[in-house]
């Protein structure tokens, strides 16, 4: 396949998409083209969840509607299955760094090894000293030897 399944899974989560099965060129079912979040379950999602569903991320532009039951694997465009997520933690999820379960009210969120995050789970504190390097001194002040830049020159065209 072109897509991997995370792949495909993330860029068909919030598509318009209608599913026709053909055989010899004949019609033999049709899919459910009800995926999409309409404007007044959008505006409900919103109004719920009105960041970003992951603990510690306070974003709230450009928010994804996910289903937390794939579409695809059977999961209703209903509120109880829907979250909003940013971009950034869609794709995260996507490619299984992060699990998004249960029904929205009852959401968990676990990182790749299972540890449910939290909002302090994200931004940890350093555990050890900083490195021991010199600070840089800024510029120097000197003038640029250009005398070894030679520009990008094209080709004069053939023919």
């Amino acid at each position: 396949p072109v897509l991997t399944d995370a792949d495909r899974q993330y860029l068909t989560c919030d598509a318009t998409c209608e599913a026709w099965f053909h055989r010899d060129g004949r019609v033999i079912g049709a899919g459910r083209s009800t995926r999409t979040v309409n404007r007044r379950l959008r505006r409900a999602l919103e109004h719920r969840d009105r960041t970003c569903v992951v603990p510690g991320c306070g974003a709230t532009r450009a928010l994804h509607a996910h289903h937390l039951v794939h579409w695809e694997d059977g999961g209703p465009t209903e509120l109880w299955n829907l979250v909003l997520v940013c971009p950034y933690h869609h794709r995260a999820h996507h490619r299984g760094l992060i699990a998004l379960t249960g029904p929205a009210d009852q959401l968990v969120v676990t990182d790749a090894a299972g540890r449910a995050l939290t909002s302090a789970s994200l931004a940890r504190t350093p555990t050890r000293p900083p490195p021991d390097v010199a600070p840089c001194p800024g510029p120097t002040g000197e003038r640029a030897q250009w005398w070894w830049y030679q520009p990008y020159e094209p080709r004069p065209p053939q023919g």
